[in-house]
């Protein structure tokens, strides 16, 4: 019996000490999720509260799958997730392996890389609009020393999504460096001695050793980035707003003008649901991809 009454204290303790987090959970995550799904079935396109509207079934689904504006937001979206992705996997192994090897002022240089990872975005699209200004900017001014105008980095409608792309990869670089680099020095030094022993090559040392120690942290990386590609909002609001004209604004950028632009918050609400179930099933099928690579390897 006393067994029994210790047992159930120790219940109410436990659930005393997750209860702030499930009141905050149930407050800021899921009541706004719910919410949101809701007023997409609804006519709340303007002020009016939830309640004075009318139902309307999947009518703003109809609306903004019939959308032009929506489908280039998509596009772009995926534009931006593309550039990312592949900008953060490549460079951050690369960085990686350049910074696991000993030499003067490593570790100044490994904080550099860290700091724009803690810095805010819009700091940084702040920075980042000085310097490739198109006539003000020194980057630029370094094209003109050689009789070339440069292009316009955030002022084209061609370069803007692109450079958006990399520089929001840039800032986010440092976490798939420091990853990389513990997985890299859990590799066993004594696979590098063996590989001097045979005459192996810094390629095939990369291919034999780096690369299958890597793998599943080279997995995991994969599919926290996909998952944060299309968390871009911040990124184009700092460095382009969406501009020139339409040619950068995504998905998250569309959502957040029709929402709080032009009050249209049954479409808004439309596009995000639109747009979380292609991230699931886009995650899913990556998910299953690398089950089944993992069990043919």
């Amino acid at each position: 019996m006393k067994r029994r009454s210790i047992k159930s204290g120790e219940a109410v303790t436990g659930y005393l000490l997750i209860a702030p987090f499930l009141v905050m959970f149930a407050v800021f995550k899921l009541y706004p999720m719910l919410y949101g799904i809701a007023v997409g079935f609804w006519d709340r396109n303007s002020e009016m509260k939830l309640l004075d509207t009318t139902f309307v079934g999947f009518e703003n689904y109809l609306t903004v799958l019939r959308s032009a504006s929506f489908w280039e937001a998509f596009g772009h979206s995926i534009v931006f997730s593309v550039i990312y992705i592949a900008f953060l996997m490549v460079f951050g192994f690369l960085v990686a392996v350049l910074l696991n090897r000993k030499f003067w002022g490593r570790t100044a240089v490994r904080t550099c890389f860290y700091i724009p990872y803690v810095t805010n975005m819009i700091a940084v699209g702040i920075v980042f609009k000085y310097l490739l200004n198109p006539s003000r900017g020194p980057v630029n001014a370094i094209f003109r020393l050689f009789g070339a105008d440069g292009p316009g980095w955030l002022s084209s409608p061609v370069m803007a999504l692109p450079t958006a792309a990399v520089i929001a990869g840039w800032a986010a670089l440092a976490f798939h460096i420091i990853t990389c680099l513990a997985a890299l020095q859990d590799i066993p030094t004594d696979m590098y001695e063996v590989a001097d022993i045979e005459g192996a090559g810094f390629w095939q040392k990369m291919r034999y050793i780096v690369l299958p120690y890597l793998t599943p942290t080279l997995f995991m990386l994969l599919t926290i980035t996909l998952i944060n590609s299309f968390r871009n909002y911040t990124a184009i609001a700092g460095l382009t707003g969406g501009g020139p004209g339409t040619s950068s604004k995504v998905v998250s950028a569309l959502i957040y003008d029709d929402a709080f632009n032009f009050l249209a918050f049954s479409r808004a609400s439309a596009e995000g649901v639109i747009f979380t179930i292609f991230i699931i099933i886009v995650n899913r099928l990556f998910t299953k991809a690398r089950s089944i690579w993992e069990s043919r390897n």
